[in-house]
C-alpha cells in the first residue's frame, strides 16, 4: 500500500495543482473532485459525497452521503482514507472557490493532526500545511514564491526562520498580528521551527 492518500477536492480553479498527482496514487475525490481527476486522466479508487456539485452520481465506485450532514465531502473522504490506514494526505483543489471552503480545508489539516496524520493542501498557486511545535522542517527554495509563517494556536514560541530574507530568532507570533506573512527563501532551504504553538506555513507562486 502507498504510504501517501490523495484526495481531490471541487475547488474550481482553471489550472492544475501545482505539484502532480502519481499515476499509481491512491486517490480519493470528494464530490466534483471527480471533474479535478477526469482532467488529470486519474481514475480515483472510490468517489465520496452528497454529490449536489457534480450534479449527478458517476459511472464509478462511489459512496453517497446525505445533503444534509456534518462533515463536508472533503471529510467524508478524509475519514475514509483514515479508516483505510492513511496518516499522510495530500488534498488537491482545496482553493480557488469559496472562502468558507477554504478555511473548512485548514480545518480539515488541524482534524488530521487530532488524528495523529498530516496532511497538505494543495492548489494551483499555493501550498499549505501544519507545523506543530517541536518539529524542525525545512523548505526548498522556490523561485517567484513567497513564504508565509502565521500562529495558528493564540501564540507560538520559540519561533525560528532561517535561510529567509526575513529571519526570526526565538520570536512569539501571535494569532492577532500577520507579522509573518510574504516572506522569502533566500538559501537552497528554510529552516523553521517552533517550542510552543501550532504554527500554519503557505507558500505562494508570485
Amino acid at each position: 500500500m502507498s504510504d501517501r492518500c490523495w484526495i481531490l477536492a471541487g475547488g474550481p480553479e482553471d489550472e492544475l495543482p501545482c505539484i502532480a498527482v502519481p499515476q499509481d496514487a491512491f486517490v480519493l475525490c470528494a464530490d466534483s473532485g471527480l471533474r479535478l481527476a477526469e482532467r488529470l486522466k486519474i481514475t480515483p479508487a472510490l468517489v465520496l459525497g452528497d454529490f449536489d456539485s457534480l450534479g449527478a452520481l458517476p459511472e464509478i465506485p462511489y459512496w453517497q452521503a446525505p445533503v444534509e450532514k456534518d462533515d463536508t465531502d472533503t471529510m467524508l473522504a478524509v475519514r475514509y482514507g483514515l479508516a483505510k490506514g492513511y496518516r499522510d494526505f495530500v488534498i488537491c483543489g482545496a482553493f480557488g472557490g469559496r472562502l468558507d471552503h477554504t478555511y473548512a480545508n485548514i480545518q480539515t489539516l488541524c482534524f488530521l493532526h487530532s488524528m495523529g496524520a498530516e496532511g497538505l493542501l494543495v492548489g494551483a498557486r499555493d501550498l499549505v500545511n501544519l507545523q506543530p511545535a517541536g518539529k524542525t522542517v525545512r523548505y526548498a527554495k522556490q523561485e517567484q514564491c513567497s513564504l508565509s509563517v502565521f500562529a495558528l494556536s493564540a501564540e507560538c514560541s520559540g519561533v525560528t526562520l532561517k535561510g529567509v530574507k526575513y529571519p526570526l530568532e526565538q520570536a512569539t507570533l501571535r494569532w492577532t498580528l500577520p507579522l509573518g506573512v510574504s516572506n522569502e527563501i533566500l538559501a537552497q532551504e528554510a529552516e523553521i521551527s517552533c517550542e510552543s504553538g501550532m504554527l500554519l506555513i503557505i507558500r505562494s507562486k508570485l
